[in-house]
């Protein structure tokens, strides 16, 4: 008799399970594929602009600064600074419906944690994040208080 036992049956009916638990919602619709990718592509922006303003004598100075607005995050756009406009630190979402929030500014002490222009921490009693969202879809970057970024909730 030629065929598959029932535990090779089940046992392939449970794999499919674990699999579908787990990519299915990830991958349910563009909108979550859309967002998760531009918050993949901002989380490592994000880690470049931390990266570069760490090593730089002035850590406060403007050209050295993570920004996001709605439709775009990454290193400064300050004309004085000398970026050339095809820049691989920045995610531009203007041609998606993907947005990002809070528009703000980070700014970066030499050990990658985030302060104000006082050079003041912040970011300590609480984690900052920024959040892209498209519909009814979101996703999120933390940063804690010791300048870590992830991907998170």
């Amino acid at each position: 008799m030629k065929g598959f036992t029932l535990i090779e049956l089940i046992t392939v009916l449970v794999i499919l399970g674990i699999i579908s638990v787990f990519a299915v919602p990830r991958l349910s619709g563009s909108e979550a594929f859309s967002v998760i990718g531009a918050r993949d592509a901002g989380l490592s922006v994000a880690r470049q602009v931390q990266l570069r303003a760490m090593q730089q004598e002035t850590p406060s100075a403007d050209c050295h600064t993570l920004s996001s607005t709605a439709t775009r995050m990454g290193g400064s756009a300050a004309s004085g600074c000398g970026f050339k406009t095809d820049r691989s630190d920045v995610v531009d979402l203007s041609d998606s419906s993907v947005r990002v929030s809070p528009a703000q500014t980070y700014r970066f002490d030499l050990l990658g944690r985030r302060v104000n222009n006082d050079g003041k921490r912040l970011c300590i009693s609480s984690v900052c994040k920024i959040t892209f969202s498209q519909g009814s879809s979101s996703a999120s970057i933390c940063l804690n208080s010791e300048g870590y970024f992830y991907a998170c909730r």
